[in-house]
């Protein structure tokens, strides 16, 4: 899988692709977002982030791409991983964080230091929030945002560093894990932050799905799957454990389409 997505990443950055979403279960292939703990998927996230990054050094690129991950906790974790507990106690394997960036020759950053200001997003209101794009460096090459979904000021921000560092430099913008389909379908109650979904779930329109694996449950279960440049693909998982294509298509509209219109048609 890491393999795969490094390879589809680096086709999109040559091919000039400025918005590049990779969304994949980081637990495994036949898991669905939230079938995890939520810090057990980011810290999973963040491991298969490291060799997808890998791609940065095989395109000449490593040491000008900037890592952003979405607070300074999470940000120190990927670099120096976690402290021992204080009891001695060693937590649980799946649960450890490692140390996945410390060995980055690139930047290691953040999206927002939270405060009540940035989550409410009264700091916007109020006229006093600053630009992430005062903090990126005019040399940055490309930049990496892993898993922006925890709440709406990290996409918020996610969308500030596009409109005022990435848009129309030729730099790309990849979001790791950001469940961007959450912020581009209605998941969202209409009126929750009505002000800023609008052009949230605009921006997260824009970007090329350039890996993503999505599984849908039940007793007929199925794999809508994409790799950049090839077709998306919906494939029907059989109780042998084979895989059957039973759709492809050039142009993605919504998982909700997929589940609504593709997968009844083709039991």
């Amino acid at each position: 899988m890491v393999r795969q997505c490094k390879e589809a990443m680096k086709r999109a950055i040559v091919d000039g692709t400025e918005l590049i979403e990779l969304q994949f279960p980081p637990g495994g292939l036949e898991l669905a977002s939230g079938d995890l703990e939520g810090n057990v998927e980011c810290n999973l996230t963040t491991e298969r982030l490291r060799g997808i990054c890998d791609g940065f050094r095989e395109l000449g690129m490593a040491e000008k791409t900037r890592v952003l991950f979405p607070d300074p906790t999470e940000t120190r974790l990927a670099l120096t991983g976690s402290s021992p507990t204080p009891d001695g106690i060693r937590a649980p394997e799946q649960s450890e964080t490692r140390a996945m960036f410390g060995d980055w020759v690139g930047r290691v950053d953040y999206l927002d230091d939270p405060s009540f200001m940035s989550v409410s997003g009264l700091d916007k209101i109020l006229g006093t929030k600053k630009s992430i794009a005062e903090r990126m460096g005019a040399d940055d090459a490309a930049f990496v945002v892993a898993y922006p979904s925890a709440n709406i000021s990290e996409l918020a921000n996610t969308r500030d560093l596009y409109e005022d560092a990435v848009r129309g430099s030729g730099r790309p913008l990849v979001v790791c894990n950001g469940e961007m389909e959450r912020t581009r379908s209605n998941y969202y109650p209409p009126f929750w932050n009505a002000g800023e979904m609008g052009p949230l779930r605009e921006f997260a329109r824009k970007f090329e799905g350039v890996y993503v694996i999505y599984n849908f449950k039940g007793s007929n279960p199925a794999v809508l799957f994409r790799v950049y440049p090839e077709p998306w693909q919906v494939l029907r998982r059989r109780r042998d454990g084979s895989l059957e294509r039973v759709a492809t298509f050039e142009k993605f509209e919504s998982v909700k389409a997929v589940a609504l219109e593709i997968l009844p048609t083709h039991p």
